[in-house]
């Protein structure tokens, strides 16, 4: 029996003879680069660090991008053409993280990143949705990506999600005053809302009912509710720490 994935070929794979995958993925990483330029040029106190931590994140971010492809599929072939945006931004996260002890950078640019991956992610996600990849399970309406049966869009739910983080952390960027708060808060939602969006996601689960996304992200949720606990509830509910 023909398994109907392999006749998937997206709502509209090329445009100009071109992949609209690989020109809304290029756009959204010029237009997320392209924001996080043009605010980190309005910090007096700037370090050579902020082109340090942009290029930390887009190596790492890729490399991430590739772990859970191979852990779901265990093909080579997949995980050198897949990419996934869970595993890019735990990956980008840890390069920060790592680029940030290795060269000493002290400057905290999470308000300016954070809007910026956002961004980026609400545009890539359009070519996700072109190019017929990221789709929802079979329902009732949807979309025909190519094998005769209406999906989910789940691409534009990321989208969306993902433009709407956007203008939230674009108005509170200059009234957050806590170092990282807005990176973390950014990050747990978006693992929350990726955690449930995956019961209507058409990925295999690979362990306890749960694909390897819903893993990822559970792991993403009890770290950063632990982190946030710990180090902002103060910021968060109001109220000064003993011995801040």
């Amino acid at each position: 029996m023909l398994d109907t994935h392999d006749k998937i070929t997206g709502i509209m794979p090329y445009f100009l003879g071109f992949s609209t995958y690989t020109f809304f993925v290029v756009l959204g990483i010029e237009a997320g680069v392209a924001y996080y330029w043009l605010n980190v040029r309005k910090i007096k106190d700037r370090e050579k660090g902020a082109m340090i931590l942009v290029a930390a994140a887009l190596v790492f971010g890729i490399i991430g991008s590739k772990i859970p492809i191979l852990m779901e599929s265990r093909s080579f072939h997949a995980f050198l053409a897949g990419k996934s945006i869970v595993g890019g931004l735990v990956g980008g996260l840890l390069g920060v993280l790592l680029a940030r002890k290795a060269f000493g950078v002290k400057q905290y640019l999470g308000h300016i990143i954070t809007p910026s991956i956002a961004l980026g992610i609400a545009i890539g996600r359009f070519g996700c949705f072109f190019g017929g990849c990221c789709y929802g399970a079979v329902a009732s309406w949807g979309y025909d990506f190519g094998d005769g049966l209406m999906r989910l869009p789940t691409q534009l739910f990321e989208s969306a999600f993902h433009f709407t983080a956007f203008a939230v952390l674009v108005y509170c960027q200059d009234k957050v005053k806590a170092p990282g708060l807005l990176f973390k808060m950014y990050f747990l939602a978006y693992f929350v809302f990726r955690f449930f969006t995956e019961f209507v996601r058409d990925n295999p689960a690979i362990w306890c009912g749960m694909t390897v996304y819903q893993i990822i992200c559970g792991l993403g949720i009890v770290y950063f509710s632990i982190d946030l606990w710990i180090k902002n509830r103060a910021e968060i509910f109001g109220f000064e720490r003993k011995g801040a």
